[in-house]
């Protein structure tokens, strides 16, 4: 009997080991390569942490339907030790480039009944036909790409690589004057992340879905403004979830959640509250106008060209 209670316990512990490695899979280790585009696949068709385990639980544990005809919701609690292994390690074959993300996406939406991108798994194809080619004339490539992949991984597990000491960031680049608040034509950005505020973000205990978020918006120049729809699209997310994600900004003004309105280019949210009956609107209207932006206080919208040059 007590050999048995020590089995168990051990068993016990080795399952919540695997939740906890499974948990940092889909949940940090992917979305950091997705969000920091990570050459390991030539396509990140997805970047938030549920869609990676949607993707990856339906290679492994749903295989010819969506996981959730097999297995109870959350997944993570009624998976056995063989599913959650399995799943890490597919999660693992991801991150090193050794399974296509946008051809398993598009098996996983087929499941679904809905529409892949042909363009994103043609090009996963192609692209994994000449590496292919390539390696097979010059069996070094193979070492130098293995090399590439682990650095990656390791820059996901760490989120934001160690600097040295001595090390001293370039002063930033003084911005260019921006076109016209309403202006029609797509104003030029150089996309320029201030590196100390990229490190406290990446280095914040934040979800890798908000700091992905908060990262894109760094990315807005002063005297532009962007939408929720827009960075959604940049996200692969919806426009709901950027919006929540963006409800309590800890590092306001640095990051500057003044500039996202609605798609129809009324004020939207600030502060918790939307709209302009909100009651931090008055402050968001003034932080809009000191860049430069037209607001209409009257309508209640703002003019000009939703910015959208996400890199």
């Amino acid at each position: 009997m007590f050999r048995k209670q020590i089995t168990r316990g051990m068993s016990q512990e080795k399952l919540e080991a695997l939740r906890g490695e499974w948990k940092r899979m889909y949940g940090e280790i992917l979305p950091a390569l997705a969000v920091s585009k990570s050459p390991v696949q030539d396509s990140w068709p997805v970047h938030v942490d549920h869609c990676f385990g949607r993707i990856i639980l339906d290679t492994v544990v749903g295989r010819d339907s969506p996981w959730m005809n097999k297995l109870n919701p959350p997944a993570v609690k009624t998976m056995t030790s063989e599913q959650l292994e399995a799943c890490i390690a597919l999660g693992a074959a991801i991150a090193e480039g050794k399974e296509s993300l946008a051809m398993l996406d598009a098996k996983s939406l087929q499941l679904r009944g809905k529409k892949p991108k042909p363009a994103a798994v043609a090009n996963s194809k192609r692209k994994r036909e000449d590496e292919r080619s390539t390696a097979d004339h010059n069996p070094e490539d193979r070492g130098s790409a293995r090399k590439k992949r682990q650095v990656d991984i390791k820059s996901a597990l760490l989120l934001s690589p160690p600097q040295k000491v001595g090390d001293q960031h370039p002063p930033p680049r003084a911005a260019a004057p921006p076109p016209a608040a309403n202006s029609r034509v797509p104003p030029k950005s150089n996309n320029t992340i201030d590196r100390d505020l990229e490190h406290l973000i990446t280095a914040s205990d934040l979800t890798p879905f908000r700091q992905s978020v908060l990262l894109a918006l760094c990315q807005v120049p002063s005297g532009q403004f962007t939408s929720y729809a827009a960075m959604a699209q940049h996200l692969r997310s919806s426009a709901r979830a950027v919006g929540n994600a963006l409800r309590n900004n800890p590092f306001a003004p640095r990051v500057p959640c003044h500039r996202v309105v609605a798609a129809d280019k009324s004020l939207g949210g600030f502060g918790g509250e939307w709209g302009m009956q909100g009651k931090h609107a008055g402050e968001k209207v003034r932080l809009l106008r000191e860049e430069g932006v037209v607001v209409d206080t009257a309508r209640g919208k703002v003019d000009g060209y939703t910015w959208s040059s996400f890199r």
